[in-house]
């Protein structure tokens, strides 16, 4: 940090200079948030000690991602033509790499993908406690603004540990611009190299970086541009390496796709008067020491932009993913990581007995993250129940009962670690939907499923996906390719409406004796409810269709 900056520190100290009595007070007062953090702490490591190695899916994706990873590891492609064996996600190719490398080190595919979260939520403390820390001088904020971060895991929806990839995004854009800022003399390029990794971790960089680039031109313009000139030409490589290595379509599924979701229309406004809701203290405070130093001038007028920027950035990708069809209060820890470092930072510098108020300010933090969580139904959402993993158990016995392939469009990685190969995952499936026409109640029109005119409007790598997905599926149903296809009468109830083709017989009519599959009698397990995810899409009651 530049000297002028903290010669404004010492001398807005001198003119705020309080009797030792009090500056000692204000001192040990600093020690009621760290034993909240602590608390926080204690917390987290005392549910992730369960819920780390816990076999099966805690969300209803995870299973899904993991058998993204399991294709990374076994030489087989992410960005592909959908087929009824794999759907693409979404999501960039970062983490299922990572996983994908646990995976071919000998761990579970799950567990894997979980390390990478844990790890990341970690280093997102570590790094939030090291800046505060540092651009305070003090340590004792330094670990508050790292407890904080911990504080919010069960507002946050349990997230941090969970197999998805927003903590290793979020980690990824707090260090870019934590380098960018501190990173010595080539720090544009190191944070260059870690603003492209945030992109292959999630597309959502391309909403929080550029803000923070702005924060960097005004920070120092050369900066902001040699910045700027290194991040497109190294995103550029990246997307430009993947699109031919893909053979395009790892550009349909990550750009042209998203694109073709909807936006809930309730979060525009809805995101600031009630999602930001819990975290409004500490935005608060960061607002307040944006502004104090602003009115300090000079060097720490920039460095209060450039704070700003990366805060506004954070909130930014927040609310844009809220706004996005599929957005859950997961999002919310893009704005929450920077808030983590802005409001303790702004706390630590309050002048003279204003301390006590931004100390007041961090408690009601803690004391109101905790009350989300509790809100959250730790009981029932945090660890799972004997039932749930006695579920998960029955399935893969069924699953590995069955003489050949198994399709589970609801419990992602069950076939694969059966040895009954992959399948299409439903949230997937969903996805490629999306880009069907969509009538006047707002339900996709399923006749194009059938009618293909209907779907001149698509680009032709979007008719070419749905085309290869409905094809593929109903020839491999046709065929009989798989043992058995598995499907939740809550959750996937659509499937057989969405690929009635394949499922009816060669008279084209389902639900009589020509059908290449019909449902076997009795339940697949013994509490069907028991196997819904502990979050996300509520998936339960399994039932299987046998070839006949």
């Amino acid at each position: 940090m530049p000297a002028s900056v903290h010669s404004n520190d010492r001398a807005a100290a001198r003119a705020w200079a309080l009797p030792p009595a009090a500056a000692t007070a204000i001192a040990r007062a600093w020690w009621l948030p760290l034993a909240a953090g602590v608390v926080a702490l204690a917390g987290f490591a005392w549910a992730v000690a369960q819920r780390l190695p816990y076999p099966h899916e805690l969300e209803w994706m995870e299973g899904a991602l993991a058998d993204h990873a399991w294709r990374v590891a076994h030489g087989l492609p992410l960005y592909c033509a959908p087929s009824p064996e794999h759907v693409p996600f979404l999501y960039a190719p970062l983490l299922f790499w990572l996983g994908g490398l646990g995976i071919a080190f000998g761990l579970d595919g799950i567990t894997a993908l979980r390390l990478v979260s844990l790890g990341c939520t970690v280093a997102t403390a570590m790094l939030v406690g090291h800046w505060v820390r540092m651009a305070s001088g003090r340590f004792l904020p330094g670990f508050v603004a790292s407890g904080l971060w911990f504080a919010g895991y069960g507002w946050l929806a349990w997230w941090f540990d969970l197999a998805r990839n927003d903590t290793l995004f979020v980690f990824l854009c707090a260090i870019t611009t934590y380098t960018l800022r501190h990173g010595g003399r080539f720090s544009w390029l190191w944070a260059a190299g870690l603003a492209t990794l945030a992109l292959l971790a999630k597309q959502t960089a391309l909403m929080w970086l550029p803000a923070v680039g702005v924060g960097a031109l005004c920070l120092d313009w050369r900066l902001g541009l040699r910045f700027g000139a290194a991040c497109v030409a190294l995103m550029a490589a990246a997307v430009g390496a993947l699109h031919l290595g893909s053979d395009g379509w790892s550009t349909f599924w990550l750009f042209e796709m998203p694109q073709r979701h909807g936006w809930v229309g309730d979060r525009k406004l809805g995101f600031w008067t009630e999602d930001l809701l819990p975290m409004t203290p500490l935005v608060l405070l960061a607002l307040v020491g944006c502004a104090q130093q602003w009115r300090a001038g000079g060097a720490a007028r920039r460095e209060a932009l450039y704070l700003a920027a990366f805060g506004a950035g954070g909130l930014l990708a927040s609310w844009f993913s809220r706004l996005h069809v599929g957005g859950f209060d997961n999002v919310m820890m893009y704005g929450f990581a920077a808030a983590c470092v802005l409001g303790p930072l702004a706390a630590a510098r309050l002048p003279g007995r204003a301390q006590w108020l931004g100390l007041a300010v961090l408690l009601a933090q803690f004391g109101w993250l905790g009350e989300r969580a509790l809100a959250r139904d730790p009981a029932r959402t945090l660890l799972p129940s004997a039932a749930h993993r006695r579920a998960h158990d029955e399935l893969r016995a069924f699953v590995q009962a069955q003489p050949g392939p198994v399709w589970i469009p609801g419990h992602g990685h069950v076939s694969t670690r059966a040895g009954k190969g992959t399948g299409a995952h439903g949230q997937a499936v969903f996805d490629l939907l999306q880009l069907l026409p969509k009538l006047p109640d707002g339900m996709f029109d399923l006749a194009a499923l059938v009618d293909r005119s209907r779907l001149q409007g698509l680009s032709p790598r979007g008719q070419q996906a749905v085309a290869a997905l409905l094809d593929g599926t109903a020839a491999a149903l046709r065929e009989r390719r798989f043992a058995a296809v598995v499907i939740d009468e809550v959750g996937t109830h659509a499937f057989v409406a969405v690929f009635a083709q394949g499922l009816a017989g060669a008279d084209g009519v389902p639900g009589t004796a020509d059908d290449p599959y019909a449902r076997m009698p009795g339940p697949v397990l013994s509490e069907p409810a028991a196997i819904a995810p502990l979050l996300g899409f509520d998936v339960h009651a399994p039932y299987a269709l046998a070839p006949r």
